[in-house]
């Protein structure tokens, strides 16, 4: 998928990982029946020198026995070879269609903590990419980093493998990836960190008798959209099951807020973080407050709604936080009445009407036209330039955030909750036919050039301004990393913003005649 095609194709071009996975996967495949014996199925593995064998079932699918699964399923518990393979197959199979990339089938082994990904085209698997095939490929590989992260066991090994996580993220960029492809693979990253991080502080605290089931972390803000790329402050919260753990849980986490900043995550200036009581709540209590959201829309109340709902799992457990997606759904969603989808249909119309009222409330300042540029260089020697810089997030992917965020809440069905990020979002509001190609297109490519346009600007700036916005649009006159002074981009990369911008301006415009006029 082309995201951002006008700043970053030249970029994402010269990426080994934006190679196909067709470049790299084997196509010679062994197979077998899965009524084979296991010991016929492993004898052809050794015979072929190979590290799997993918497994034809009798109703089409496919399954699969590596070499890493013998140990678990057959040697420990002394299998006879002469059952069938299908009784250790894995199964079903992880599997990725045959258009995607390398970095796709890293992510994948990444994410389900795998080392094959069978390759299909359509229904039928074509070809397998190993770990080996990709090490062949890239030495300095994030799923080696993976490793490395599982394996720290100390707060300095900890610290350590953070920082490698922010160099990769540098080396990554110099080797041609994308912002947007570069935050999904850093998000796992970030997620694997922040999971060991807190698994240590658990581990200190082991006779504390809290049941690991009775909570779940959540990543908020960009963070939950996985749209982060170089490391900002955190965001982060708690659900918990049973409201009488919240006291030793809000000393926990302020081990693990606290662990995390050293690690190279600074503590939220917001104070959006678990140790904070107001983002460290048992799931009624996260619901009602939602429930307070929707019924008392005050501008407090949208500010945090529009954070929370930015909300993704990163430890503990899953249930919990599927809980609170339904609970949401059942708050945001509309309801099927006797009637058709009307309970509830007042309140939510002037919730949504409150959320795109206060989302319009940021306009989008317009770009100068080139021939303002010429006359502008003159009165920039008096300003500054200040007139002529731009905040790439404020004015630029916040704007479709929010946008985009708001669609898709408005279009929820019932028992529905939003896809993670932005770029999903947009993808399933077009699969819906609830935004037209080209709209998804122009808001593809908007985002995709901003993100990578900050990203560029993020790697330049010193660290201690990465979180420096603030200062940057008041006492000091440089800009911050988030800012773009348009008189250091030439006229074609100046009309490209230009473009970018009255397609955020139009898709904002949309929203506001469908939902106000």
């Amino acid at each position: 998928m082309k995201v951002a095609e006008s700043f970053t194709d030249s970029r994402r071009d010269g990426s080994a990982l934006l190679r196909p996975v067709s470049d790299v996967m084997q196509s010679d495949l062994l197979r077998c029946s899965e009524h084979e014996r296991l010991g016929t199925a492993l004898a052809m593995m050794h015979h072929h020198a190979v590290g799997s064998v993918l497994i034809d079932c009798d109703d089409g699918s496919t399954g699969m026995l590596t070499r890493t699964d013998l140990i678990e399923r057959v040697i420990l518990p002394r299998l006879d070879l002469d059952l069938p393979i299908a009784r250790v197959m894995t199964h079903p199979v992880h599997s990725l269609p045959l258009e995607s990339s390398v970095l796709d089938a890293m992510h994948a082994m990444m994410h389900w903590r795998i080392r094959h990904v069978p390759i299909r085209s359509g229904a039928f698997i074509v070809g397998l990419v190993s770990e080996h095939d990709l090490m062949r490929q890239q030495q300095n590989r994030p799923d080696r980093l993976m490793l490395s992260i599982d394996r720290a066991d100390s707060e300095m090994a900890l610290i350590d493998v953070a920082r490698e996580a922010a160099d990769m993220a540098r080396q990554l960029h110099r080797e041609g990836l994308d912002a947007v492809h570069m935050a999904r693979m850093m998000s796992l990253l970030n997620d694997a960190l922040t999971r060991q991080a807190i698994a240590l502080v658990l581990r200190t605290e082991a006779g504390s008798g809290l049941c690991t089931e009775d909570w779940a972390w959540l990543a908020l803000g960009s963070e939950g959209r996985a749209e982060q790329t170089i490391v900002t402050d955190q965001d982060n919260a708690l659900i918990l099951r049973d409201e009488a753990t919240i006291p030793a849980w809000l000393e926990r986490a302020g081990k693990i807020n606290h662990l995390l900043d050293r690690m190279g995550f600074p503590l939220c200036q917001g104070a959006v973080m678990a140790m904070n009581p107001s983002w460290c709540k048992s799931l009624d209590a996260w619901l009602h407050e939602a429930q307070a959201w929707f019924t008392h829309p005050t501008p407090k109340a949208m500010l945090k709604a529009h954070i929370v709902l930015d909300f993704r799992w990163i430890a503990g457990d899953r249930t919990l936080v599927q809980a609170f997606e339904q609970g949401l759904s059942r708050l945001f969603a509309p309801v099927k009445g006797a009637t058709g989808f009307s309970l509830k249909s007042a309140a939510r119309q002037t919730w949504l009407r409150t959320m795109l009222s206060d989302m319009l409330q940021r306009g989008v300042e317009p770009m100068p036209a080139e021939w303002q540029f010429r006359l502008g260089r003159i009165a920039a020697i008096f300003d500054q330039k200040r007139h002529w810089q731009r905040d790439l997030k404020l004015q630029g992917t916040s704007l479709i955030v929010d946008a985009t965020r708001f669609l898709v809440i408005s279009k929820l069905g019932p028992g529905q909750w939003m896809p993670h990020g932005t770029v999903e979002r947009l993808q399933w509001l077009k699969q819906h036919d609830l935004i037209s190609a080209d709209e998804a297109a122009a808001m593809l490519d908007a985002f995709g050039t901003m993100t990578q346009m900050r990203l560029e600007r993020q790697i330049a700036a010193p660290a201690a301004q990465l979180d420096g916005q603030a200062v940057a649009m008041t006492s000091s006159p440089a800009p911050g990393p988030n800012q773009v002074d348009l008189f250091s981009l030439n006229s074609n990369q100046r009309w490209q913003l230009r473009r970018h911008v009255q397609s955020i301006a139009d898709f904002r415009e949309r929203l506001r005649l469908d939902f106000v006029a």
